[in-house]
């Protein structure tokens, strides 16, 4: 049996993908969780639901403690944008090398939502400092082309009559 679990710097991006996109849609958290999770599932071994439901709710209330307000989407991008291309130590990501590719799964479960959490309030908390990278001025996760399959999920619409 292969193990396939999704990275943890996957999990922090699509995540945070779900959580930016329940911002700025009329459907509720568990319509657009159900979305990202499949496209993960379609990629890597099944994840929780509740565990990627449960990621989105603590970075909604990470940025609901900063009184993020409006620019809650904005910190949100830019999170995505750090994981998608940087280490947490602010390395540049290597998603293909001599030795190994980020984007393969790993043989253990190693995201947790609670991770998750503690990672987006640092890396909030340093750039509010100007200590992290920020996205560039027009980049959107939906036109990247780091990760396809990612890209490819995050772009899919979600129908209204699927919340139902």
């Amino acid at each position: 049996m292969v193990l396939n679990f999704c990275p943890e710097w996957i999990f922090d991006v699509t995540a945070s993908a779900a959580a930016r996109e329940f911002l700025q849609s009329p459907l509720g958290l568990d319509t657009t969780v159900n979305k990202f999770q499949q496209g993960l599932t379609s990629l890597y071994n099944p994840i929780d639901v509740a565990q990627l439901a449960e990621a989105c709710e603590q970075l909604l209330l990470v940025l609901n403690d900063a009184d993020a307000g409006e620019e809650a989407v904005i910190f949100i991008e830019n999170f995505c944008y750090f994981r998608l291309n940087f280490e947490m130590n602010k390395a540049p990501r290597k998603l293909s090398g001599l030795f190994g590719n980020d984007l393969k799964g790993t043989k253990t479960i190693e995201y947790k939502s609670d991770n998750t959490r503690k990672r987006f309030k640092a890396y909030l908390f340093a750039m509010r400092n100007g200590g992290m990278p920020k996205a560039p001025a027009g980049w959107n996760l939906e036109n990247d082309a780091t990760v396809p399959a990612l890209t490819e999920m995050i772009a899919k619409k979600v129908n209204i009559l699927d919340s139902l």
